[in-house]
């Protein structure tokens, strides 16, 4: 049985508790409307906060797609997506792309972030027919969790995950398997197997609940750091008591506290990378983003990496310090480069590259530099190409770029319309042909505009297709924008007969134009 009726009167949780009634909200969909909590009274409600930089967030879109459209058909269930971090073009490019069935809020405020205690992304809530949260779900959810939860939500009920893989993270944090009493030596071997065993915990591969992991871990900190703070005798003992209290502390969403337990920790040891990344990730949770910047860049100098300099950068735009954030992403792109110099075809070099350029473009745009951000896109793409096509992040990143690379256009103010081609990821449309090139084509621009489109640069007998709606039209077709001002077209190139050199083939519309160099057949 995948759910229980369970009491867990222990676990107390930060933000909103099930069992209780949901906080109310008021947030502004990407086609304009507006909707509240009181909107969907009568109905249980599945309320997905994500992103679309949030790779977890784009592995689950399948699964909530499918979920969304088998739970709905009843009547009595309600699916709401509500994206915090990101403006409503990119949304919207995304929505196109995945043609999520249900709507989308934009959260610019941080309102309902906030009230929801949105911790991280994605994270699901469920909402019972009289305004009850009955479930609050952090990590990818799958369909029959999801399913699970709205049946409970449906009789009334709260849902409490039960599965193998938290019954094994139940087990290793049980507070009973460790003894903080004896020598001071037993105490600080004690208290290191607990930071062991949250390692460990946070590694167990399977569905958990995130919060009553949280909660479970803070159990053995605080007992480690009661048992810790009167045997201190030694720099290593503070750093050690300094990590114990601040990733509580962190835990609990007690800002204040938790920066006096790091900052005490970095008294003794300056360059601590667990403390100076814990500092760090603090400041960014209470939006102190100038600070936050600060302290990574002494982590990244003090732990060189890809991932620390691209998080610098990333931290840095948020401060609105986009120098100190493209010198942050140059080195991460060194570095990146330097590993795929080193293993030419390593694939985790290469997915390292991509990511690290699709973040500086995410910085160039936040900055409004749009040349530049179009460029990192495209250099996103053209190392993703690099990958095998069995990659996870193989279609993420092609779509992630190009959704970034229209949404550039779509922000821009005069209603152009834009066109973008990328290698097609996913399912085949309805109606389209096998064994051909097959590019994603992304349009948008103002909703309810025609826009004719037409492809060229085609080899001798060779045919383009444009195939949307469940139809196919070669060469040349003529396409409405929807309310969204974003459509996806399956755009395919066939070969008639073998070609020496690669065309780089074109589509033209409404004045906009993309092009694809194809890959030669001879």
């Amino acid at each position: 049985m995948l759910h229980t009726l369970a009491v867990a009167a222990a676990l107390t949780l930060s933000g909103p508790q099930v069992g209780t009634p949901a906080p109310d909200f008021s947030l502004t969909t990407v086609t304009g409307q507006t909707v509240t909590l009181r909107d969907f009274h009568g109905k249980t409600l599945v309320i997905n906060a994500w992103a679309t930089w949030c790779p977890p967030c784009r592995e689950e879109t399948p699964e909530l797609v499918a979920a969304a459209k088998k739970l709905s058909r009843a009547g009595d269930v309600a699916f709401l997506g509500v994206d915090s971090t990101e403006a409503a073009p990119i949304v919207r490019a995304f929505v196109a792309s995945k043609n999520l069935p249900f709507a989308q809020a934009i959260d610019d405020t941080k309102t309902f972030a906030s009230a929801f205690d949105v911790r991280a992304f994605p994270t699901t809530f469920v909402i019972g027919p009289d305004g009850t949260l009955r479930a609050r779900f952090v990590g990818p959810v799958s369909g029959k969790i999801l399913t699970a939860f709205v049946e409970d939500a449906r009789a009334g009920r709260d849902g409490v995950l039960v599965t193998a893989a938290q019954h094994e993270v139940d087990t290793l944090l049980a507070p009973g398997g460790f003894d903080f009493s004896g020598s001071p030596d037993a105490v600080r071997a004690t208290t290191q197997r607990v930071l062991q065993t949250i390692d460990k915990a946070e590694a167990v591969d399977g569905d958990t609940d995130y919060l009553r992991t949280q909660v479970e871990e803070n159990v053995l900190r605080d007992g480690a750091a009661a048992a810790l703070a009167p045997i201190v005798a030694s720099p290593s003992d503070t750093v050690l008591l300094a990590r114990l209290r601040g990733d509580a502390e962190t835990a609990r969403e007690h800002w204040s506290a938790a920066l006096d337990a790091y900052r005490a920790g970095l008294a003794a040891a300056p360059d601590d990378p667990d403390l100076l990344g814990g500092y760090a990730d603090v400041l960014r949770g209470e939006r102190k983003y100038a600070a936050a910047t600060d302290a990574y860049a002494r982590y990244a100098e003090a732990a060189p990496s890809v991932d620390a300099f691209v998080t610098l950068g990333e931290l840095a735009g948020r401060a609105g310090r986009f120098r100190d954030g493209a010198v942050a992403y140059a080195r991460a792109i060194g570095m990146a480069r330097a590993a795929v110099a080193a293993k030419p075809g390593n694939a985790r070099a290469i997915r390292q590259l991509a990511w690290a350029y699709l973040y500086q473009g995410r910085l160039f745009a936040r900055e409004g530099d749009t040349a530049r951000a179009r460029a990192a896109f495209a250099q996103t793409s053209a190392w993703t190409a690099k990958l095998p096509k069995t990659d996870p992040r193989y279609a993420m990143y092609f779509e992630e770029a190009q959704e970034a690379t229209i949404a550039l256009s779509a922000a821009q103010p005069g209603g152009k319309t834009a066109l973008s081609l990328a290698p097609w990821t996913g399912p085949d449309l309805p109606g389209s042909v096998a064994s051909t090139y097959k590019y994603r084509l992304v349009v948008a621009g103002m909703p309810g505009k025609t826009v004719a489109l037409s492809a060229a640069g085609l080899p001798a007998r060779w045919i383009a297709s444009f195939c949307s709606d469940r139809q196919c039209a070669p060469f040349r077709t003529t396409i409405a924008l929807p309310s969204s001002g974003v459509k996806v077209i399956e755009f395919q190139v066939i070969p008639q007969r073998r070609s020496s050199t690669a065309p780089t083939v074109r589509v033209d519309g409404d004045g906009a134009s993309a092009r694809v160099l194809v890959p030669t057949t001879g």
